[in-house]
C-alpha cells in the first residue's frame, strides 16, 4: 500500500509514521535514517510500516509532500483573494518567510535537499511539490507587469527563495557583519525587504542578452 503525501487524506497510523518519519529525516537526512528506526521511534514493528508506505523513497515522499501541504494552503489562499497583485507578492513571501523561521523540520527538509542535490528527489519536490506555488508566484508577477514580454518570472521566483533562504542560513553571522542592526533579525523585516527589491525590478528587471553585445 503506497499511501497519499496528503496529511489530510492519510489514515491515523499512516499520519502519525509521516509525523515521526518528518523529524528523523530533518535531523539526520535521509541516507542516516532507515525504515527500522522510523518502525521503532513509532513503536510499530517494520511489516506495519510497510503495510502503509512500500519503502523509504514513497514514505520520503509522502513526508515532502505532507510537510508543505501547509505552506501550499495557505499561499494558495492568498491567490484567490481580492487582493491587488503587489500585495499578492507582499503576503506570499511574509508567509514564506514566517514558515521558514518557525517551523524547524520544514527549513531543515528544505535545506537538506537544497544541499544533498538529488536529482531525482529534487526532480520530486520541484515538479510534485512547488509547482503549483511556483505557477502561481508568476502569474502574480506577470500581473504587476503586465506589458512586459521580457520579464524573467522564473528568475524572479528563484530569486525570492534564494534570498529567503541565504537570509536565514547566515544565522547568527549576521551580527558580526558591518552595519548590522538588531531589526536585520526580525522575520517581518526580512519580508519586507525582499518584497521591495522584487517590486522595484531588482531582480526582473530585462537582462541585456550576451548575444546583444
Amino acid at each position: 500500500m503506497n499511501s497519499s503525501g496528503n496529511s489530510t487524506q492519510l489514515k491515523p497510523t499512516a499520519r502519525r509514521i509521516v509525523e515521526q518519519a518528518a523529524r528523523l529525516f530533518a535531523d539526520q537526512g535521509y541516507d542516516l535514517i532507515s525504515m527500522r528506526d522510523i518502525a521503532k521511534a513509532c513503536d510499530i514493528k517494520a511489516p506495519s510500516l510497510y503495510h502503509h508506505f512500500s519503502d523509504k523513497q514513497s514514505l520520503y515522499q509522502a513526508v515532502l509532500q505532507a510537510v508543505f501541504a501547509q505552506q501550499n494552503a495557505e499561499i494558495a489562499e492568498v491567490f484567490v483573494t481580492q487582493m491587488a497583485a503587489e500585495e499578492k507578492l507582499h503576503q506570499v513571501i511574509l508567509l514564506s518567510a514566517r514558515k521558514i523561521s518557525s517551523d524547524h523540520v520544514f527549513r531543515q527538509l528544505l535545506w537538506r535537499e537544497l544541499l544533498q542535490n538529488d536529482p531525482e528527489r529534487m526532480q520530486f519536490l520541484a515538479e510534485e511539490v512547488m509547482a503549483q506555488s511556483c505557477l502561481q508566484l508568476q502569474e502574480i508577477l506577470q500581473q504587476i507587469q503586465p506589458n512586459s514580454l521580457q520579464t524573467d518570472s522564473h528568475f524572479a521566483i528563484t530569486s525570492v527563495m534564494g534570498l529567503l533562504l541565504f537570509h536565514f542560513q547566515l544565522g547568527a553571522m549576521r551580527q558580526y557583519l558591518p552595519g548590522a542592526q538588531a531589526l536585520h533579525q526580525d522575520v517581518d523585516y526580512l519580508a519586507e525587504q525582499i518584497f521591495h527589491m522584487i517590486k522595484s525590478g531588482v531582480v526582473y528587471a530585462p537582462p541585456q542578452r550576451i548575444n546583444d553585445k
